[in-house]
Parts: C-alpha cells; structure tokens; sequence
C-alpha cells in the first residue's frame, strides 16, 4: 500500500515539467535546435510536447527516416516525461505513434521496434509506472514495462492496447517465516487493457487488469487481484491544465508485509481513490493545488483460532496540498511544498484499544535539477509529523525527504537512484506507526538489439515508534529480457529479499527464480 500512497502523491503533487532532455548517445545526433524546441514545448505539458514534436516532424522527416534517428529522436521526446504530473505512459505512446507514422514506409517495421526498445527502456525507469520493488510486494511475478510501439486498435477516437503476460516462478519461503520454510511452484496470468484517446486537446486514459496466481501444492494462498484506473487531463489553455482521475482495486497483503495477519489464507483489501488538480503558470511560475480521497476496506480471514477481525484497519485518508515552483533557470527550478494528511479510522477504536485516526503534514523545499545533459532529477528536504487521537500516542515528527535521480548513462544504459520517506499506519500492539526509509536504484543495460540485462537493488528501514521493533529489509533482483518480436518478449529474474528485524521472530529470507513471456497484440 506504499506504493498505492507514493503513486497519488505523484499525481497530485509531482514536481513536474520540463526538464531540457538529455543528451542522445546514439551514433546520429538530434540537431541542437530540435532538443531546444522541444524542452521549450515540454514546459507546457504533455501535449504541447506531442504538438511540438508532430511540428518538428512535419519539418524534417528525415529525422524518423532510418532506426538510428528515430531513436535518437525518440529518446529526447521522452526525456521530460518522467517529470509530467499524470498518466505518463499514454505519452510515451504517442510519442512512439508519431515517430512511426512519420518513417517511410519501406523502414516503419525497423524504426518501430528501434522507437519501441527506446521508450520501453524509459517506461521501465519511470518511477510511477515500474515503481521499486519492495519486500511487502512479492507474491506474484514482477511486473514488466509495457511493449511500447505496438499500433494497437484504433477504434474511433480512441485506441486500445490490450497486453497479457504469463509466468510461473519458484518460492522457496512462501509464508516468508524464520524457520520451517515452506515451497511451492506458482503461475500467474495477468490481462490488462488500457484505452487511450486520440484528440487534439485535452486527453482520456483508462486501464483496466487482473493478476492471477495459483499455488501448485498451496491452494489457500491463491489469489485474484484486480485494478482500474481513470484520469482525464483537460487543457484549458497552454497556462492551464486540470487532473481529474478515479480507482479502484482488489489487492491481497503479502505474507512478507509487517502488518499481515497471520491468517489461513491471504489478508485482501479494497482501495477505492480519486483526486484533482490544477495545474497554472503565471509568468516563470509554476503553481498547482491538488487533493485526493482513498478508502481502504480489509476483509476478515480465517486463523487458527477462529475469524480474524480486520474491519478496525477499515479508514479514509484525505489529502491536500500546494506547489509553488520557479522555473526561471531549467538547470536548477526551486519548489516549496505543503502537504496535509487526514486519516480517519471507522471505529474509534481498534480490537487492541487504540484511537489510531490521526493528522498529518508534509512541509519543505526542493528542486528539479540536470546536473549535466545525461543527468537530471528532483530532490525534496523537510519535516513531516502526524498527532494521534490517541492519548498515549506521542507526536511522531521527522525530517521528510524523497529524491531520484536519472543517469542516462550510455544509448543503451540507464540508471536510477531513489530515496523515500513516510510514516506509515500499522497494526503493531503499542505503536502509532513507524517512519519507513527506503533508499536503492535500478540499472537497465541493453545488451544486444533484442537483450536487455536488469539490476535492481532496494534497502528499508522500518523504525516502529515507541516499541523496541525495527525492522531492515533488503530487496535484490537481476533479470534478463527479451524481446522475440515487436510484440512478444520474455524475461527471466532471480529475486533475493530478506528481513532482520529487533523482533527476531519476524526475520526472514526468501529466494525467487521467476520465467515471464508477456505479449501485446
């Protein structure tokens, strides 16, 4: 649910637009006036970059007219994108639609699956989209980025990408326990289908997707999650913009997380969400304002012992907040930022006696920043707390910080590094929460045309207030992948993620060995 939270905040509250892309590495250059025009198109957002971009094209086909320079083209496109506020992948989808439809037609294969092997390697360092795995997150296969490139349906104004990927992989601690460690053999399928819309202003994105997964001695750890997104973006001028998106999905808790009952069977949940924003510039300043309502609801399960209780854990959270950003200097664009938190629980109480409703803040300054023409990204410093209903519950009040940084390190290798810090709700007898620190990257290096090599590392920390209890995880993954055609691919990974925690009867390692093939069609 960590990430569910880290996702919103993105949404609403990003520190977005318009770093000056980076530097291409390919043997064919972007001419300096192309990367100029279209940084200055990124500043007004998604769609003036599109525009700009379809504008640049009209002028010069001959920048899609071989692969090489239509990656090369493509990956400036797509340096800004991580940075937009709202659905991203959709614009790394016509980014790729427009370099496509502008190739020759004798080269529109090739430059397709050169454009589709670029972006994808972005859609998969887009923290939003391919967020860091994290050990409360196992129990299915990883996630791929989404085959970008592939025409899709166009279907009237709209066109429809459905993708399904399959796979089954090795658990060697699938209760994640210290001791009596258990296997088993999993698959997993997963469908999705998102719709995109193809208007010239304004824009409509909706996603839709089911994980399956089966045990293949251990039938009661079985699940059925599912997920759907919608968010329109509506541009009421180039100054202007507004953000507007619901969601609602079925997850299950895994057996890793530190607030898992120890039930028979998976702890599900339902979150239901949505938020707005709006998005203006006035003169060399970017300011937005945004809010956001989630509800979470968790179903009981069986235990040894009877029907365990978690309709306490049932709540709401409201969140709202302001961004004030100068983007006078594209090398360095200062923000300040507030943030409030409102957590409010069904029951006054919980099963243990505890008042856990609560408020919260986030204050503080930041910035994005390009450090170099390969380098960029945003860091934030400042305090967050949050004050309890609950009597004995003291104030818990921290210093708050998030960063990542990209490294465009080579045509074909891309790094990321990450730091993040919350309080975080729990279930922990005799704590309010506990202030989780996360800190780790991602490297992605294309090995051959078709081959591309992962690496992925994540460290946290869980600090449980006023309790004994911390708890370090670590989280490690390497993994191939490999694209049979434009639209077919397959990936292998091993995963290794462990727990030491004060409480050493929640200490745990896991190894994972995971076979993907994924397809868009």
């Amino acid at each position: 649910m960590r990430l569910l939270t880290r996702r919103l905040h993105y949404l609403i509250m990003a520190a977005a637009v318009g770093l000056a892309p980076a530097a291409a590495h390919a043997a064919v250059a972007v001419p300096g006036l192309v990367v100029q025009q279209l940084a200055v198109a990124a500043d007004s957002g998604p769609r003036a970059l599109l525009d700009g971009l379809a504008q640049i094209l009209a002028a010069d086909p001959a920048l899609a007219a071989t692969p090489e320079a239509a990656a090369a083209l493509a990956r400036t496109a797509a340096a800004p994108v991580p940075d937009f506020v709202g659905a991203n992948l959709p614009v790394y989808r016509e980014i790729a639609d427009r370099i496509i439809a502008a190739a020759p037609a004798a080269q529109r294969d090739a430059v397709r699956q050169a454009v589709g092997q670029e972006l994808t390697r972005y859609v998969a360092n887009d923290l939003r989209i391919m967020p860091p795995l994290q050990p409360d997150t196992i129990g299915t296969v990883p996630a791929q980025p989404p085959q970008i490139g592939a025409p899709g349906y166009k279907v009237g104004s709209v066109t429809v990408y459905p993708e399904v990927q399959a796979g089954s992989f090795f658990d060697d601690n699938i209760y994640a326990t210290r001791t009596g460690k258990v296997s088993d053999w999993v698959g997993t399928v997963s469908p999705r289908i998102a719709v995109q819309s193809n208007w010239s202003r304004n824009a409509l994105y909706a996603e839709a997707g089911t994980d399956l997964t089966g045990y293949w001695t251990h039938g009661s750890e079985n699940t059925v999650d599912w997920h759907s997104l919608v968010e329109g973006r509506i541009d009421v001028d180039r100054n202007t913009r507004i953000l507007l998106g619901v969601g609602a999905l079925k997850e299950h808790e895994d057996r890793a997380s530190p607030d898992a009952v120890e039930g028979l069977t998976p702890t599900p949940y339902w979150e239901l969400n949505g938020y707005a924003g709006v998005i203006h510039r006035f003169g060399d300043f970017n300011v937005r304002v945004g809010g956001a309502v989630e509800r979470l609801t968790f179903g009981n399960v069986e235990g040894l012992h009877g029907e365990i209780d978690n309709q306490d854990r049932n709540r709401n959270r409201y969140t709202f907040g302001v961004l004030v950003r100068d983007d006078a200097k594209p090398r360095f664009r200062p923000f300040v930022e507030g943030l409030g938190d409102i957590r409010q629980y069904d029951q006054t109480t919980d099963n243990f006696g505890y008042q856990r409703s609560s408020d919260g803040y986030r204050a503080g300054f930041g910035a994005l920043f390009r450090l170099a023409s390969d380098v960029s990204g945003q860091a934030f410093v400042g305090v967050m707390g949050r004050y309890y209903a609950d009597p004995t519950f003291k104030p818990v009040i921290a210093p708050a910080a998030d960063a990542d940084v990209r490294w465009q390190a080579g045509e074909t290798t891309a790094i990321i590094a990450f730091l993040d810090r919350s309080i975080e709700e729990t279930t922990l007898v005799g704590s309010p929460g506990y202030i989780y620190t996360v800190v780790g990257g991602r490297l992605e290096q294309g090995l051959s045309p078709k081959l591309t090599g992962l690496l992925r590392l994540a460290f946290g920390h869980s600090d449980f207030q006023q309790t004994s209890r911390w708890d370090n995880e670590a989280d490690m993954s390497v993994g191939l992948r490999y694209s049979l055609t434009s639209k077919v691919y397959l990936g292998l990974d091993y995963r290794y993620t462990q727990r030491v925690s004060g409480d050493s009867t929640v200490n745990f390692s896991r190894n994972e060995a995971y076979f993907v093939i994924g397809s868009s069609f």
